[in-house]
C-alpha cells in the first residue's frame, strides 16, 4: 500500500521538486519489491518508510529521509544467540558499506604493518562525518 504525499504550498521551486520526485521514485522501488511504504511531508522534510512484514514474523523496516539518511531495522529470531545476532548485522554492514573485515578485534591495537591512519567510519548521513569522518 502506498499513501500519496501533500506538499507544503511554499516548497514548489526546482530544488524541492527534484527532492520530490526522487523519494517518490525511491517509493515506488520499494513498492515494487514488495514493502508497504509511507511517504510523510514533515516540516523538517519528506520522511518515507518502507515496511516488510512476511506472514507470521515481525516486520522490518527502512526509512529514509530527503537528505539521504537511511535506516534499516529489523527483528532477530527468538532466541538467537548473541554470536547469529551479531554476525547477521555485521553482513548487513558490510553489505551497506562494502566494508573489509577488520581482522583486529574491537578494543585490540592495530595490526603491525596497519595504518590506522586511513581507517574511517562510514555512514549514509550526510552532514556528519559521511564516508570521510575519522576514527
Amino acid at each position: 500500500m502506498t499513501e500519496a504525499v501533500h506538499s507544503h504550498p511554499f516548497n514548489h521551486d526546482e530544488e524541492s521538486r527534484e527532492v520530490v520526485r526522487r523519494m517518490r521514485a525511491i517509493e515506488a522501488e520499494f513498492a515494487a519489491n514488495g514493502l508497504t511504504t509511507h511517504l510523510t511531508d514533515a516540516r523538517a522534510g519528506l520522511d518515507l518508510s518502507a515496511v516488510l512484514s512476511p506472514s507470521g514474523t515481525r516486520e522490518a523496516e527502512i526509512w529514509v529521509d530527503e537528505n539521504g539518511r537511511v535506516e534499516v531495522r529489523y527483528w532477530s529470531p527468538p532466541g538467537a544467540s548473541a554470536a547469529q545476532i551479531t554476525a547477521t548485522a555485521l553482513r548487513a554492514l558490510r553489505a551497506i558499506t562494502n566494508a573489509v573485515p577488520d581482522p583486529a578485534p574491537a578494543g585490540s591495537p592495530a595490526l603491525p604493518g596497519r595504518d590506522v591512519s586511513h581507517d574511517r567510519i562510514i555512514t549514509n548521513e550526510r552532514g556528519r562525518g559521511g564516508a570521510d569522518a575519522r576514527r
